[in-house]
């Protein structure tokens, strides 16, 4: 939430109803909510950024996934997760669901890289359904603290 000076607790401000219109459209893009008509494809990964002051972590929801079920390329500035979520149902089942609210099939994503990130030494690791993604930050692009001298 950004600083605006003389607001009272509990109002919105515009950035937070913008930032707030944005992950509407993206949850409705990407997570889950009849994406097949719009991007083509069954579903998604939701997934979080997070900056550190050392580095960035991106973790996205892939339950029902292994490491091997994912692949990661990192090219031009950003980040494709591509898996393929195959339907754990015999055709016997399938025919007699009465729901079916799980999603299956192929998803990619493409995360633009975080400035500042380093492409050259980004790992991942899957575990409980959670692909996190280490970004370390280049060094240039670090917070630095600034010694100031008293003079007297």
């Amino acid at each position: 939430m950004s600083l605006i000076p003389f607001r009272k607790e509990g109002q919105i401000s515009l950035s937070d109803l913008q930032q707030e219109m944005n992950n509407l459209f993206d949850r409705f893009w990407h997570g889950g909510l009849s994406t097949p008509p719009f991007d083509g494809q069954g579903w998604a990964p939701a997934v979080d950024v997070i900056e550190e002051p050392e580095r960035f972590i991106l973790r996205a929801e892939v339950p029902g996934l292994e490491a091997a079920d994912i692949s990661l390329t990192c090219s031009e500035g950003s980040l494709e997760i591509k898996g393929h979520k195959s339907c754990d149902y015999a055709e016997e089942t399938r025919q007699g669901l009465l729901r079916r609210e799980r999603r299956f099939g192929s998803f990619s994503r493409s995360i633009p890289l975080p400035g500042g990130a380093d492409s050259s030494a980004i790992t991942a690791s899957c575990r409980n359904g959670v692909l996190e993604i280490t970004m370390p930050k280049r060094e240039d692009s670090r917070a630095k603290v600034i010694k100031i001298d008293v003079k007297e």
